[in-house]
């Protein structure tokens, strides 16, 4: 559980304030006074610290001072608060390092704050590192703060050793130092993972060196990292640095999962579910040229249901929608493997059959064509006409359609409810 400690000298404002640390599920330790405060500090452990610009024996900003130089105050976020804004005073506070200030009449800044650090310090973080150092010190001060935050970590000395395990392991993030054992350094690590296909080649890269320099951290930028973290490393910016990156990979791949959903939307038929018209033509050339290639048949059924413009007018369009409904349900049971079924348009339906000749659609046509006639969808009487062509030789989609196309008119003009092959 996350813990708090409030100083103000005023009980009254103690209890208010720690009520906005309560309603996040904080525990708060109160104090009275500055002294107080910083016995506390060096009594317990706290996540964050909230204290009043007067605090009687001391004012906010020298409470502050004196905390980080006896080393109490490091490592969490500390905001103070103040009575009635004052931008001088507040500018003093943020020099001092205090992480931000709140005026006490206006709390909803400080909930907000509050809201947010609590939900991300609370956030429990998963996936697995590429962890790259050659120091054990370092890299079991690192693994430990990693598995602290719920990680799994692999780690590797070399940049030859994690460069190879990129194509077994699938990493979440990595975090590479830059001097390494062996020939290759960070740099190669993130050239590497760089170079990776999709979204490995996109992984979030947090660089490690003890050379802080601007020229060593454009460096390691320019090749591709996200983000730079000095050694010594310290634990509270490790972790801080870590979430960020995570969070974002997260929202990245939330937003792929987006895009990939608006793409697949726009290929299916909102009314069956079936893939519509665009897929076909997209899948259409890559199953002809292996059809081609690989000297196998590839055979297209076009299917139209009979009368449906009767059946609209009759019944109406939402009976006609729940016929078509039930049409594409029964097609559907029967696609297999590279099969493809797509609602072409208003009742025509079109399955392409990759490996399979004319003499074996027309079985299975026969046996769709009884099924659809024996089903009476929403109790009505339907039947279906179907039209039949294999690919030839060096044929194109558009005249395989054509004959398919015409071969359904054909059993249109003969009499409906039935199979023909063109």
């Amino acid at each position: 559980m996350l813990k708090a400690l409030l100083i103000d000298p005023s009980r009254f404002q103690r209890s208010v304030i720690a009520s906005v640390f309560v309603r996040r599920n904080v525990e708060v330790d109160m104090a009275e006074s500055a002294a107080a405060g910083l016995k506390a500090l060096a009594d317990g452990r706290y996540d964050i610290l909230c204290f009043s610009l007067e605090l009687g024996d001391m004012r906010g900003t020298e409470f502050y001072r004196e905390a980080q130089k006896r080393r109490l105050a490091g490592g969490m976020p500390a905001l103070m608060l103040a009575a009635t804004p004052d931008k001088k005073v507040f500018d003093d506070a943020i020099a001092a390092g205090i992480t931000d200030c709140f005026p006490k009449a206006e709390r909803e800044d400080l909930e907000r704050y509050v809201e947010q650090w609590e939900r991300r310090a609370n956030r429990r973080m998963s996936g697995h590192v590429l962890l790259v150092e050659d120091s054990d010190t370092a890299a079991n001060f690192c693994i430990e703060v990693m598995q602290g935050l719920g990680l799994k970590v692999s780690r590797f000395r070399t940049a030859e050793e994690a460069i190879a395990s990129l194509a077994r392991e699938d990493y979440k993030i990595v975090v590479t130092d830059f001097v390494l054992e062996g020939l290759q350094t960070g740099l190669s690590v993130i050239r590497a993972v760089r170079g990776q296909s999709g979204r490995k080649g996109e992984l979030p890269i947090l660089a490690l060196s003890s050379i802080d320099s601007v020229a060593r951290r454009v460096d390691i930028l320019r090749a591709g990292a996200n983000d730079f973290v000095t050694k010594p490393v310290v634990a509270e910016e490790l972790a801080a640095r870590l979430g960020n990156l995570l969070m974002l990979r997260e929202l990245f791949d939330q937003l792929a999962a987006q895009h990939e959903l608006v793409k697949e939307m726009a290929l299916r038929d909102g009314l069956t579910s079936l893939h519509n018209r665009h897929h076909l033509m997209a899948e259409m050339p890559r199953l002809i040229d292996e059809a081609h290639r690989k000297g196998e048949p590839l055979t297209l059924v076009v299917i139209d249901i009979d009368h449906f413009k009767k059946i609209n007018d009759q019944h109406g369009h939402s009976r006609g929608d729940a016929v078509l409904v039930a049409v594409a349900d029964i097609l559907r049971g029967i696609v297999r493997g590279q099969q493809v079924l797509v609602r072409y348009g208003g009742e025509e339906f079109v399955l392409a059959l990759p490996g399979t000749t004319t003499l074996q659609a027309g079985l299975g046509a026969e046996r769709l064509r009884e099924k659809i006639a024996a089903a009476n969808p929403d109790g009505l009487p339907v039947t279906a006409s179907f039209g039949i062509a294999t690919l030839k030789a060096g044929e194109t989609f558009d005249p395989l359609f054509s004959r398919a196309d015409a071969a359904l008119y054909e059993a249109k003009r003969g009499g409906r409810n039935q199979v023909v092959s063109g």
